[in-house]
């Protein structure tokens, strides 16, 4: 996924940049006409009340634009030899399922390290999971300080010159050490940043669409831009995880900063202070677990609002000695987000009170104001999304502003309960949970209030009550628009308030052989694909399979390791296309060895996950792009038509050698295979549907390395020999409706 976001075209840049002096020129000009011609003197605190929401607004934009006005991007140095690195992975309550997911993962680390678990739980099952894997167990006596006292009392543990740290659900690349070590050369840089990545991509923070193959997450934009342009600025900050930090730098800041429960921004805010450097890498080095329902999204949002409030007291960036300005402007951008709630409370209750009371919070709502706003709105959306470069999606975050505006009101009132703002809340991970239909209730007063007053405003015109049709219509629109936002999310967040699954399935295409162990008189091998997995079970893609069997022996050809698992089938779903049926089987193991478990997770979260997110594309060309450079990290892939068919690849004496069809169009294909082949060279393949094979003849015209080469995957770009024309037609017409079954 890492590269998606270009910004290295100077052109482009240099015309985003007018744009956002434009934006900005165009609001300051709008502010001003607002402030000195538009309030309505009968009703101030309504006037001033959506002045200083639309000031604030504004306030926000100015200040995302001086942040992201450069990115920087980091070419990585090559890895410093002979330092010493613990990993620190604190953990309070989460499962010993996902800790051992995480600790496998450290254990495949190539930079020499140990692995240290600091355990706040005191739990037997995570020390003797420690045990089991090599790893060093700690859990202290008291939980002072929350997740900063447990760092903190890990750094009392170790000596070591640097410290990687990941929470428990964050699992690293074999890599991430020696991608991220060789910045320590320069003695200044006190730590290194990487992104946060999710790899469930169904949570309630994503929006992916399997068919186009592009996704977006609500943290893309801080994460692709944000943060690489406060690193412009020697201003970006720890997140908590995914980072690694010198141990002078803690030292000299006297450890992980207590007193807040965001100690990752607090710490971060010492660390500069004290005058040391910054980096961030932007290239994924870790993927966790992002909120899978509504109820960990508030805990977490609600937790970082409230952090943000008592940082701002303990060590507010505009007082605090030893910053730079931009760095103070930085820390003030990402501290003040969570007055969006009020902001957007005005913004929800100005249409029914207009409507409702006849009320306006201006002098007149006339062609005159919308001739003044409809310019200013429309272009200083146009400058945020240029200035998103491409990932930031205004509707997508007006509709997740609208889910967190309540959760952002709480956290101005959380810090005044003395109990309750010192809590650090966990995020839950993970865990099966049914939750209460309480919190979309925000959402549901907006619907309410929105369409009550649209019905209020039509039904006093059509009674002759009143007659300002125009007021009506367009408070009316904005309404509606309000009310469409808070629909779309209550919809979305209803299918996400009970997540029926504890474990995500991973989208994979791993070729499979399978036999039936039901029936000993059928136990002929076929091949299947496998089109997601996990560590517990499978989806196949089955053709022709006897309706009667239930149990099957499966051997997954996974790289470098062919594991054989025994498996029962718990749902299945089946279409009949050209005289074949085709089923997708999903199938929980009822055996499997332990060791050939851990080696399944170790496949899934360090090569599975990679395939995962390279198959889709994360932003879209903006107008600026689109006309004045060019993005190749973007893929159009409609041309072609998704489909998991097996493919057995002829290797003269070799025999043959299995791979996957990812995609397929009339010139060519897209080959999973766990081997390499040469550009030019000429493949002759069989395409197995059933019984049925389609002899196929092409030549690779393109071959690369698709997951880390501890996993080597690789896609390989067939092109089709003209020959075939006839066997690629038929190929087609099964491969269309299989991508509609698929994407069901």
């Amino acid at each position: 996924m890492e590269g998606y976001v270009d910004f290295s075209n100077r052109r482009v840049e240099n015309a985003r940049r007018a744009i956002a002096v434009v934006a900005t020129a165009v609001t300051l000009y709008y502010l001003y006409w607002r402030y000195t011609g538009t309030f309505n003197l009968r009703a101030l605190f309504f006037s001033w009340s959506l002045f200083l929401a639309e000031a604030f607004g504004a306030l926000s934009a100015f200040l995302f634009y001086f942040t992201v006005w450069r990115l920087r991007q980091r070419t990585p140095l090559p890895p410093l030899s002979g330092r010493t690195v613990d990993v620190f992975i604190p953990t309070k309550n989460e499962t010993v399922v996902i800790l051992r997911k995480t600790l496998l993962a450290c254990n495949d680390l190539r930079y020499p390290h140990r692995t240290l678990v600091l355990d706040d739980g005191n739990r037997p099952e995570v020390k003797a999971l420690c045990e089991e894997l090599g790893c060093v167990y700690h859990a202290r006596k008291s939980g002072e300080h929350a997740k900063a006292g447990n760092l903190n009392y890990g750094l009392a543990q170790s000596d070591a010159e640097f410290i990687a740290i990941f929470d428990a659900d964050h699992i690293p690349l074999p890599n991430f050490i020696d991608r991220t070590i060789g910045y320590f050369v320069d003695e200044k840089v006190g730590f290194v940043q990487t992104p946060q990545e999710f790899y469930n991509i169904d949570s309630i923070q994503h929006r992916s669409n399997a068919k186009t193959r592009k996704i977006w997450a609500e943290q893309y934009l801080f994460f692709s831009v944000i943060q690489p342009g406060r690193d412009a600025w020697n201003a970006a900050y720890f997140v908590g995880s995914c980072a690694l930090i010198r141990r002078k730098t803690l030292e000299d800041i006297g450890g992980f900063a207590t007193g807040s429960v965001t100690e990752d921004m607090h710490t971060s805010i010492k660390i500069h202070a004290r005058g040391w450097s910054s980096v961030y890498h932007n290239e994924n080095l870790a993927l966790g677990i992002a909120a899978e329902t509504l109820e960990p999204f508030s805990i977490q949002r609600q937790r970082w609002g409230v952090g943000n409030w008592q940082v701002f007291v303990r060590a507010n960036p505009l007082f605090i000695r030893g910053l730079t300005l931009p760095q103070r402007i930085c820390y003030l951008s990402s501290m003040i987000y969570p007055l969006e709630g009020l902001q957007k409370v005005v913004f929800y209750i100005t249409p029914p009170i207009a409507l409702f009371l006849d009320v306006l919070p201006m002098r007149a709502l006339d062609i005159s104001y919308l001739a003044h706003f409809i310019p200013y709105f429309l272009i200083s959306t146009y400058g945020f999304n240029e200035m998103a470069r491409g990932v930031g999606g205004h509707i997508l975050l007006e509709q997740y502003s609208m889910a967190k505006y309540f959760m952002y009101l709480k956290t101005m009132i959380i810090p005044f309960i003395p109990k309750k703002s010192k809590v650090f809340s966990v995020t839950p991970k993970g865990k099966r949970k049914s939750i209460s239909k309480m919190l979309i209730i925000p959402q549901y007063a907006v619907i309410l209030l929105s369409l009550t007053s649209i019905t209020w405003g039509l039904a006093e015109l059509l009674l002759n009550l009143r007659y300002d049709s125009f007021i009506v219509s367009v408070n009316s629109f904005w309404a509606l628009y309000n009310s469409g936002l808070a629909l779309t999310i209550v919809s979305f967040d209803y299918r996400k308030l009970f997540q029926r699954r504890v474990e995500y399935r991973m989208l994979d295409s791993v070729v499979t052989y399978y036999r039936d162990i039901g029936f000993v008189d059928h136990r002929r091998e076929e091949i299947a694909v496998a089109i997601n997995i996990t560590e517990n079970g499978i989806a196949m893609i089955m053709v022709d399979k006897d309706p009667a069997c239930n149990e099957f022996e499966v051997d997954l050809m996974l790289p470098l390791k062919t594991v054989r698992v025994k498996c029962r089938v718990v749902r299945e779903r089946t279409i009949n296309i050209d005289q074949h049926s085709f089923s997708e089987v999903g199938m929980h193991f009822i055996d499997i060895a332990a060791t050939d478990k851990d080696f399944l997770s170790r496949y899934l979260y360090s090569s599975a996950v990679l395939k995962l997110m390279r198959d889709y594309s994360h932003g879209y060309q903006t107008y600026i792009e689109r006309h004045f450079g060019n993005r190749t990290n973007l893929q159009a892939r409609a041309a072609r038509t998704l489909t998991y068919f097996p493919v057995e690849v002829a290797l003269d004496s070799n025999g043959k050698y299995p791979g996957v069809i990812k995609d397929v169009s009339e010139t060519g294909l897209l080959l999973e295979i766990n081997r390499r082949f040469i550009s030019g060279q000429y493949l002759t393949f069989e395409v197995v549907v059933g019984i049925r094979r389609f002899a196929l003849k092409g030549y690779v015209a393109r071959d690369h390395l698709h997951a880390r080469d501890i996993f080597p995957v690789f896609l390989v770009g067939i092109q089709f020999d003209k020959n075939a024309s006839s066997e690629v037609e038929n190929l087609m017409n099964i491969a269309h409706r299989m991508e509609d079954f698929i994407l069901q």
